[in-house]
C-alpha cells in the first residue's frame, strides 16, 4: 500500500477518507470499492492476514489515530499467534491459545480497572443510570478454569450483564453518529472475535478526538490478551476466569 490519506482531513467530514479506507481494505483482499460498501462485506477481513498481519501496512495511514490503530492490530496478531488448531483446521476468529502466564493479583487489578473505566466512560457520555449500575459492583472475583456460559433467556440475565454485553457496546456509535469511518469499520473489527469490548479497544484511537478520555478499554485488553474470560451472574459481582496452564 503506497497511497496515503491527507493528514489534515477535518474530523467532521470524513466522507473522502471513508471511501479511501474502504478502497484500500478492498484492494487488500481483491475486491473493488463497490464490493465492500455494505456493512457485511468486510466480515472476516482481518482473518485473511493470519498469522502475522502482513499486507495491512498503510491501510489506516493518514487517518487521525490510524497509525495507533495499526499498532494495536499488530499487537493483536502477535498475541493471537498462529490460527492453526491443535487438532487440525484453522480458527474462524482470533483466539489466544497460548496466553502468557499472569498473576491472579494482576488479573484482579485489571478487572477492577476495567469496571472503573467503564464507569468513567458512562459518566463522560451522560449515562447516569449505567454509572450507578457500575458503581454497585463491589466485587471482582478471580477464578480458574473453563467459565460457565451466560444465560440465554432475557429474564435470566442480570442488569449488569445486559449493560456490559449490550449497553456499553452501543455507546460509541451513539456518541459519534457522523463518524463514517468508524461506522464502516465496526463490522470487520467486531468479527475479529465477536467481542465488542475488544473491537472498541482496537478502534479507540479513531474516537479520541470525539470522546475526551484516556483509553477506557485498555484494562479489558490486558485481560483478553491473557485469555481471561468475564462472566456476570449477579449485579454486584464480576467473575474473571483464568485459563489453566
Amino acid at each position: 500500500m503506497t497511497d496515503s490519506l491527507q493528514p489534515d482531513l477535518p474530523t467532521d467530514d470524513l466522507s473522502d477518507a471513508h471511501r479511501e479506507v474502504l478502497r484500500r481494505m478492498g484492494e487488500c483482499v481483491g475486491k473493488t470499492l463497490e464490493e465492500v460498501r455494505g456493512p457485511d462485506d468486510l466480515i472476516g477481513f482481518f482473518q485473511s492476514f493470519r498469522p502475522d498481519g502482513r499486507g495491512l501496512a498503510g491501510v489506516f495511514s493518514g487517518l487521525p489515530g490510524g497509525d495507533e490503530v495499526h499498532e494495536r492490530i499488530a499487537t493483536l496478531f502477535e498475541v493471537a499467534g498462529d490460527d492453526r488448531r491443535p487438532g487440525g483446521g484453522r480458527d474462524a476468529f482470533f483466539v489466544v491459545r497460548q496466553p502468557a502466564v499472569i498473576d491472579p493479583d494482576e488479573v484482579q487489578a485489571a478487572g477492577e480497572s476495567w469496571i472503573a473505566s467503564m464507569k468513567v466512560l458512562a459518566e463522560s457520555l451522560g449515562h447516569s443510570a449505567a454509572k450507578a449500575q457500575l458503581t454497585g459492583v463491589d466485587r471482582v472475583r478471580v477464578l480458574e478454569g473453563i467459565p460457565p456460559k451466560h444465560p440465554k433467556l432475557p429474564d435470566e440475565k442480570t442488569a449488569l450483564l445486559n449493560l456490559l454485553s449490550d449497553g456499553v457496546p452501543s455507546w460509541l456509535a451513539q456518541a459519534t453518529p457522523q463518524h463514517a469511518i468508524a461506522e464502516a469499520l465496526r463490522g470487520p473489527f467486531y468479527f475479529i472475535n465477536c467481542d465488542a469490548m475488544l473491537r472498541d479497544y482496537l478502534m479507540w484511537p479513531l474516537y479520541r478526538d470525539h470522546v475526551s478520555l484516556d483509553d477506557p478499554f485498555e484494562p479489558y485488553f490486558r485481560l483478553w490478551r491473557h485469555g481471561i474470560k468475564w462472566r456476570v451472574f449477579q449485579d454486584t459481582q464480576v467473575d474473571l476466569y483464568m485459563p489453566r496452564h
